[in-house]
């Protein structure tokens, strides 16, 4: 791995006047003079402005004072809804949701009424293979960007000025850019998902459950157990695997593959591991780490997290180039690539305790740093943006909480303030830092089926005999329903001509069926009187551009501790319309957008008034001296500037 590292920087080195030449070319294009030498963007995600202040006024966040203080401090107005893939597309193309075209993490197949991811869409096309008489096609694997626009990195390209862009969400596949990219939320696990865990025990599989697998372990022996870690799906659509072999007659267990092996104390989370996955004459590289929950004198218990490509030998594109993932494994050693690597649904279930859950988190945090401060020392000029999950991550997990002293949410804010000022002491007097995030946070104590609602008011039918859907609309009577909800915040109409048994007329009935649903909705209350829904949103108004009709016709604005059940959100339809979020879960953004702003800081002082999200890029395109194109519409908040 090291050998690999020195080989990218000699080559680096060698190509290193072409690439000076060119750029000194390109910098004639700039329009305006530059006002940072070089602008970082340390990206919190969902750093919290209430909490922020709070701890400002007590002392306890130093570093952000400061910025406060000698610079900069704000609210950042986030998208509608303040979904994070929503948000952190606007960031990177100044534009809103209806022309970057991402609304939410899933969006609706408007013909076979299904949830289907957003941002990203793989499968597979037909391509031919090689010469003359001996060519013939195959169907080959591909995946590609859903997100339109052009991040504003890309658009540094013409001038000639560097980027480096970490861990940033929805930038999966990488695009090409003028430096370097990591990929970020999106990336997959190899098996295809957006992060399933394996647990494994001597007991039998039982039913299925969200976001992991259970398999057996075999006895060998009183104290050796063996097992086959599911891998990616092979061409007849059964898992590869690994075979794994668990020893605890020492004082530590020993876990053992055909790649090595790992040494393993009792809840505590490993190193990453090595896996070799094989089918045919393919091969698929991965990491994971493993934990023994249990007691061994007991049965154990042994938790495996997502199958994450290897950063070494990455079987789809998380970098660009290619061999950045591999120059900052070759520094750091493997490191977490799933997009949404902190296994929150293993918490949730129960597979993990809430310790093996922050020491997972920190320590991704600390890989993430590494990598950070690696393009700081190493970027001289131009622009690095790193972002970071673990803020978001313990918020989702721990809100419930609060923020005393020594709580896991008040400990991760700390941390951030500490990060707030190790970054600031790397920076010249000509560097201008910006550290932002793409919403705040509010509490998630009550769940709100919008199908329920939909069908007790009229508008959503079943089928005979089916009164409650677990997932994907199966049972739901399209001949008779008018609107359907699924994601975090949308609702849809069954439109004739859109949806593939829509009934809706277009136009004025259309429009009509809009504002009922609305005026129903405001009108929804608790058990106790209490309003459950702030606003709700027509898309024709708060959104504009060529995607508009790719979301949904209403989104819908929570109250704080309000939030779209979790069968819901894939097409689910439960017996009661509002009941108590029960799953460890407990804090979300997912509501209205104007509950839960971001943050914004700078070491500069901005006109940060009114700020937004869609502001940042105009911002950083004009401290480097690039005119922002026509099409963004946020604004720059340099002060003195347009």
């Amino acid at each position: 791995m090291f050998l690999n590292a020195i080989f990218v920087s000699l080559l680096s080195a060698l190509i290193w006047p072409v690439t000076i030449a060119i750029k000194l070319l390109r910098r004639r294009r700039r329009e305006y003079a530059r006002t940072a030498k070089r602008v970082v963007i340390l990206g919190l995600d969902g750093f919290s402005p209430d909490i922020a202040e709070k701890m400002m006024a007590d002392g306890t966040m130093p570093n952000l004072e400061k910025l406060y203080n000698e610079g900069t401090f704000s609210r950042l107005g986030t998208t509608c809804p303040g979904i994070s893939p929503v948000a952190w597309s606007s960031f990177q193309t100044g534009v809103n949701p209806g022309k970057h075209g991402i609304f939410d993490f899933l969006t609706p197949d408007r013909k076979r009424y299904l949830a289907k991811l957003s941002s990203v869409h793989t499968g597979t096309a037909p391509s031919i293979v090689g010469l003359g008489p001996i060519r013939r096609t195959v169907m080959k694997p591909f995946v590609k960007l859903l997100r339109k626009g052009i991040p504003f990195w890309s658009l540094l390209k013409r001038y000639g000025i560097r980027s480096t862009v970490i861990r940033v969400p929805i930038t999966y596949p990488p695009e090409p850019l003028d430096g370097h990219l990591l990929s970020g939320m999106c990336v997959p696990d190899l098996r295809g998902t957006q992060g399933s865990y394996t647990i494994f025990t001597e007991d039998e599989p039982g039913e299925s459950f969200t976001g992991g697998l259970h398999r057996k372990l075999h006895k060998l022996d009183k104290e050796r157990w063996t097992a086959e870690l599911p891998g990616p799906e092979n061409i007849d659509g059964e898992y590869s695997t690994v075979t794994l072999e668990l020893d605890t007659s020492g004082e530590v267990a020993l876990l053992t593959t055909d790649r090595g092996h790992l040494k393993l104390k009792k809840g505590v989370l490993s190193d990453w591991l090595e896996l070799l996955f094989r089918s045919g004459r393919s091969k698929v590289r991965g990491i994971s780490k493993f934990c023994l929950t249990e007691d061994c004198e007991k049965k154990p218990v042994l938790y495996c997290t997502a199958l994450h490509v290897d950063p070494f030998f990455p079987s789809v594109p998380i970098s660009h180039p290619v061999h950045y993932s591999r120059y900052l494994a070759g520094l750091y050693g493997p490191y977490a690539t799933l997009g949404l690597a902190e296994d929150t649904w293993a918490l949730s279930n129960g597979a993990v305790s809430e310790k093996t859950f922050l020491e997972q988190a920190w320590s991704i945090f600390d890989e993430r740093k590494k990598m950070f401060f690696d393009a700081l020392k190493h970027t001289s000029d131009g622009l690095i943006v790193c972002v970071f999950d673990t803020s978001d991550r313990i918020q989702h997990m721990f809100w419930g909480d609060g923020i005393p002293k020594g709580s896991p949410v008040h400990e991760m804010y700390s941390r951030m303030d500490s990060l707030i000022g190790e970054t600031a002491g790397m920076l010249g007097r000509k560097d201008m830092l910006i550290v932002m995030s793409d919403h705040g946070f509010t509490s998630f104590h009550t769940c709100i089926d919008f199908n329920r609602w939909l069908l007790e008011n009229g508008y959503l039918f079943l089928e005979k005999d089916v009164e409650t859907v677990d997932t994907s609309f199966k049972g739901v009577d399209w001949s008779r329903t008018k609107a359907w909800s699924m994601g975090l915040a949308g609702i849809m109409l069954n439109l004739r001509g859109r949806e593939d048994k829509g009934i809706v007329e277009p136009g004025s009935e259309a429009s009509e069926l809009l504002n009922e649903i609305s005026e129903k909705l405001l009108k929804l209350e608790n058990g106790k009187g209490e309003r459950v829904i702030s606003a709700v949103y027509s898309s024709e108004r708060v959104y504009s551009g060529p995607y508009v009709s790719r979301g949904p016709d209403l989104v819908i604005g929570t109250e704080s501790g309000y939030r779209s059940g979790w069968s819901c959100v894939t097409g689910g339809i439960g017996k009661e319309v509002i009941y108590p979020n029960d799953r460890h879960w407990n804090g979300d953004h997912c509501h209205d957008h104007k509950l839960v702003p971001g943050t914004l800081a700078s070491n500069v002082k901005l006109n940060s008034e009114n700020a937004t999200i869609l502001d940042i890029a105009p911002t950083v395109l004009r401290a480097l001296g690039a005119a922002a194109p026509a099409y963004m519409e946020g604004k720059s908040l340099i002060q003195g500037r347009d």
